[in-house]
């Protein structure tokens, strides 16, 4: 691929209005598909012999502008293909990545992106070789890649694998286990893939989890607590490709208290078997990707167990930290009409909950510097409270 053009676009139609129709989209010599897990099926419309309009809506109205996109260009000859992007009332996020031949991803060039109509509207050109291109807004990380990371992951650091339930559609809610040999170990719980497009939050989860978890299988910090790690909470969105919900239509961040939905209950469920059996709850992170790298933490009023633990483990953060400017901003704060994971988990258990974000755009080896470096921080907190 020798040359990169975005124009991105809008569609003020009502949702409901923009069917999934792709128009002739998938026939012909060059061909634009989304027959594959991650795709989100956005109307397609073939504009010309290689060139292609798609329409970008969520799958619900009202919810939070995260226009995901990803399609395949297949072409038997090489060729200049253009397809614009149409965000509706929304604008455009996501620069967008492209495969790369040793299944890589890269980032076209800002130069390339050409925003108008106040960011509702861009066009993708793109010079390409005979095959097939995969363009998405962030990387994709089907359900296989992911199942095969958390099975290459437990099987590596002696980690059990444990099914909690099943989504709508009956996907496996899969966690992963590391049991304490002490009966009242306390409880530390890790989740993530609650929100579908936030692939930086996913890979930062991953780069914790190997840096946490690298060190001898006997780690003597680590055993002292019970561990619940949860890497992909909506299987469903994920692999439908959706914005935000799972297919029950809700954002499962905001169903912490209520419990509606079978993936936030298999969660709920099994802290609280784990509670039921001696393991107290004392910390939950939670990975998620926004616009910067930022902590959601508890106000540092709040009297939770252990005490003062975002301020004193963000302290280690930042003291180990070497890369540049400052790892991560923190944002306290405790919003008790907004039931997300966080909030819940101070709630009811009295133990801090944070929500770990890393921006949309953020080099992806600082993300892994971050998430190395957050591991190392709470390693080292841990060490030191006994």
């Amino acid at each position: 691929m020798t040359r990169h053009y975005v124009l991105i676009a809008g569609c003020a139609a009502l949702l409901s209005a923009c069917a999934t129709v792709r128009s002739g989209c998938e026939s012909g010599e060059i061909r634009l598909s989304q027959d594959f897990a991650n795709a989100p099926g956005s109307a397609c419309t073939r504009t010309g012999p290689a060139s292609f309009e798609l329409t970008v809506l969520p799958e619900s109205a009202d919810i939070n502008p995260s226009p995901w996109y990803a399609f395949d260009i297949i072409t038997p000859r090489p060729a200049e293909v253009s397809v614009t992007l149409d965000y509706g009332d929304y604008r455009h996020r996501y620069r967008p990545k492209f495969r790369q031949a040793d299944g890589g991803w890269i980032t076209l060039p800002e130069e390339t992106l050409i925003l108008g109509d106040g960011d509702h509207t861009a066009l993708l050109r793109l010079d390409l070789e005979p095959g097939t291109a995969r363009i998405a807004a962030q990387e994709v990380l089907s359900p296989e890649d992911r199942a095969a990371w958390r099975a290459a992951f437990a099987e590596q650091h002696g980690l059990e694998r444990e099914i909690l339930g099943a989504s709508i559609e009956g996907r496996l809610i899969e966690a992963l286990l590391r049991r304490s040999e002490d009966p009242d170990a306390p409880l530390i719980v890790v989740i993530g893939g609650q929100h579908p497009p936030e692939v930086t939050g996913a890979l930062a989860l991953r780069s914790f989890l190997e840096t946490l978890f690298g060190r001898d299988r006997a780690d003597e910090v680590l055993s002292r607590h019970e561990w619940l790690i949860v890497p992909d909470l909506n299987p469903d969105g994920i692999m439908r490709g959706h914005w935000r919900e799972n297919l029950g239509g809700l954002d499962l961040n905001r169903d912490w208290g209520p419990f509606t939905q079978p993936e936030t209950s298999a969660v709920r469920d099994a802290i609280e078997a784990r509670r039921a059996a001696g393991h107290t709850p004392f910390l939950l992170l939670d990975f998620h990707s926004t616009r910067r790298d930022v902590l959601y933490t508890p106000d540092d009023a709040m009297e939770l167990s252990p005490a003062n633990f975002s301020a004193d483990w963000i302290a280690l953060l930042d003291d180990s930290w070497t890369g540049s400017g400052a790892a991560f901003e923190r944002d306290p704060g405790h919003n008790p009409g907004l039931p997300t994971s966080k909030t819940w988990f101070a709630e009811i258990y009295g133990a801090p909950g944070l929500t770990v974000e890393f921006g949309d755009e953020t080099d992806r080896d600082r993300i892994e510097a971050l998430a190395t470096a957050a591991a190392t921080a709470l390693h080292r907190y841990l060490r030191d409270q006994d």
